[in-house]
């Protein structure tokens, strides 16, 4: 390509000169220069252009290789941080499920525990309630006894005849009771 842009130049060079010695005057002189410098501008500088351009197109190459690597790299380390979170869910779940069975197991115990210590105090104020109602009723049969002695004494220490055929008969049908429990 620049065997092709060094007969353009010299393609150009030989009718400038050709013109120029037809018409020479400052303007022609001066376009002469500015051709001639941006054609050897570009002839020589055109591939310390394109290196540049060229070794800035390889940055950009890298730097986005680099840009989707990390992408990728991110992505993977998301990815594994999701799975990571999934996993503690389910062993939050698992611990969670584990803690309320072994709940309900100390509140059976506890409940059963409770229901044996309620039945024993219950059981424990009843004989209680028992032992003082037996005393009570042993206070009132013994109220009752004394009473029933003191009128059954207090009647048979009269002289009256009724209450003294009264006393015989009582007498004979205990004096027979006892010679019936006796003979059996």
């Amino acid at each position: 390509m620049n065997l092709q842009a060094l007969n353009y130049l010299y393609v150009f060079l030989g009718t400038s000169g050709i013109m120029s010695i037809l018409v020479m005057d400052e303007e022609v002189l001066v376009l002469l220069c500015w051709v001639l410098f941006v054609v050897l501008a570009y002839i020589y500088g055109s591939s310390a252009i394109n290196a540049i351009f060229e070794e800035r197109r390889e940055k950009f190459y890298k730097d986005m290789v680099v840009s989707y690597d990390f992408q990728e790299e991110s992505l993977k380390i998301l990815i594994n941080y999701h799975i990571v979170q999934v996993l503690i869910i389910s062993e939050i779940k698992n611990l969670f499920n584990f803690s309320k069975k072994e709940i309900a197991n100390i509140l059976a115990k506890r409940q059963g525990s409770f229901k044996f210590i309620i039945a024993s105090q219950i059981e424990q104020k009843l004989s209680i309630l028992g032992d003082k109602e037996a005393s009570v009723a042993a206070q009132v049969q013994d109220n009752i006894n004394l009473t029933v002695s003191n009128n059954v004494l207090h009647l048979f220490k009269s002289n009256d005849k009724q209450i003294g055929a009264l006393k015989e008969k009582i007498l004979s049908e205990s004096m027979t009771k006892f010679e019936n429990i006796a003979s059996s």
